[in-house]
C-alpha cells in the first residue's frame, strides 16, 4: 500500500493520515486520528517503513477496532 492509497482508505472512513516521529532522527510511524467532540482521537497503525507491507483490510480492521481491543 502507498501512502496515498493509505490516505484516500482513512478519509472514506472519517480519519486523516499523520505521519509522526518520537524524535528528530528516529524512523516515522503512521497514525489515524479523527475528531470526537472536542477531542482529537489518534490510533497507531505501522512504522512508515512497513506501510508496503499493509493491506486495505488490515487498515479497515485497525480504524474500525475499538481503542481497548488491544489491552488485557
Amino acid at each position: 500500500m502507498t501512502e496515498t492509497e493509505a490516505r484516500t482508505v482513512m478519509k472514506a472512513h472519517g480519519w486523516s493520515y499523520k505521519e509522526r516521529a518520537i524524535y528528530k532522527h528516529s524512523p516515522k510511524y503512521i497514525y489515524a486520528k479523527r475528531r470526537q467532540g472536542l477531542k482529537v482521537i489518534e490510533r497507531y497503525i505501522c512504522p512508515l517503513s512497513r506501510l508496503g507491507e499493509l493491506t486495505e483490510t488490515e487498515l479497515v480492521t485497525k480504524l474500525t477496532q475499538s481503542p481497548s481491543a488491544g489491552k488485557p
